[in-house]
């Protein structure tokens, strides 16, 4: 099969490779769409601590079932549409014993600690398998595990229909996370980025958006939100600025839900979060829930996910995806169709 694969710092390269061989209870994926993640970006750039080249990339994966092994078989036939739940948790940690596997100790990932799913096959475990309907296109189900991120860090915050959300970040994440929260009845939200393409997309899909390096924050809250604060703040960049931005922009006793993830270990105003008493949480991946719910919401067409897909491209293609998706301004998601 030909398969995308990691050769070391800036390399990624197509090339011929192995069709993953099944043991007992595994299922064969074909897979139609792959997509990169910012994760992906951070293993080309010989960044990722855990990546071992060679390695084939990708953990954003949608596909058909082309075959599954006993007693998988009884459940996965050929043909059925899928999107595959990338997490590998050990099972016997705490974490993981205590219903948390998504932040087990020894998480690890499909397309990082074993091959992925920018190639032409994967395989999976059957629990890693989840329907996805016929109603939902293939291009939509290639971001159920974007928007699965979405889904968990609204979930695991304390959001209730009729809160007012400021979202830092426009990017696929920050967006879904705008988009979750309309669809979960939040009374207003703002979205602040600073780059021009990704404020301008959320704001052609019907979001207040505010550029902070430019506007004055609290002007924008006061006029969507009717008060200069927030109840929730969902954090998606990782950068300096918007961790700022989300402390001052947040209530008294209100929350902010940290889902980016930043470069080095940022400065966070925690006198302000001790006189405002914010409560803060943290949102990492998702868990099995969250696939549901989010494959439930595009059937209901509740989120809109294409504005995000701003390139389809052949797997022969994926070096210059890689570099188009580090370097264009205009790339939200890319995916790959082998």
């Amino acid at each position: 099969m030909r398969a995308g694969v990691y050769r070391g710092p800036e390399t990624v390269q197509v090339e011929d490779w192995p069709v993953p061989q099944l043991a007992s209870g595994e299922a064969l994926v074909k897979v139609r769409y792959a997509g990169i993640c910012g994760s992906d970006i951070l293993i080309r750039r010989g960044k990722h601590p855990r990546v071992v080249p060679p390695r084939v990339l990708g953990h954003e994966i949608f596909g058909a079932v082309a075959e599954a092994r006993p007693p998988a078989d009884a459940v996965w036939k050929p043909g059925m549409r899928v999107a595959v739940y990338p997490l590998i948790s050990c099972g016997h940690c705490a974490p993981c014993r205590e219903g948390a596997s998504h932040v087990c100790e020894k998480l690890g990932l499909i397309g990082i600690d074993v091959d992925g799913g920018i190639a032409e096959y994967v395989k999976a475990q059957p629990d890693q398998l989840f329907a996805v309907p016929d109603s939902v296109s293939d291009e939509q189900a290639a971001l159920v595990e974007p928007l699965s991120v979405a889904v968990h860090a609204v979930r695991s915050s304390g959001f209730r229909p009729g809160d007012t959300a400021l979202v830092t970040g426009a990017g696929p994440i920050g967006n879904l996370i705008a988009q979750v929260l309309k669809a979960s009845g939040a009374r207003a939200i703002v979205v602040s980025e600073v780059k021009d393409f990704r404020r301008g997309l959320a704001g052609r899909m019907g979001f207040q958006v505010v550029n902070p390096a430019q506007e004055p924050l609290r002007e924008t809250l006061q006029r969507v939100a009717g008060e200069p604060f927030v109840d929730r703040v969902y954090e998606a960049t990782g950068g300096a600025g918007a961790y700022r931005d989300a402390v001052h922009a947040c209530r008294v006793r209100g929350e902010i839900t940290f889902v980016g993830l930043p470069k080095a270990p940022p400065e966070v105003d925690v006198l302000n979060l001790v006189f405002k008493e914010i409560r803060t949480t943290g949102a990492r991946v998702y868990e099995r829930r969250d696939y549901q719910v989010a494959i439930a919401l595009l059937e209901r067409a509740a989120v809109d996910v294409a504005p995000l897909i701003t390139d389809q491209l052949p797997l022969e293609d994926a070096e210059h995806g890689f570099q188009k998706m580090q370097e264009a301004e205009t790339s939200l998601k890319i995916l790959f169709a082998p």
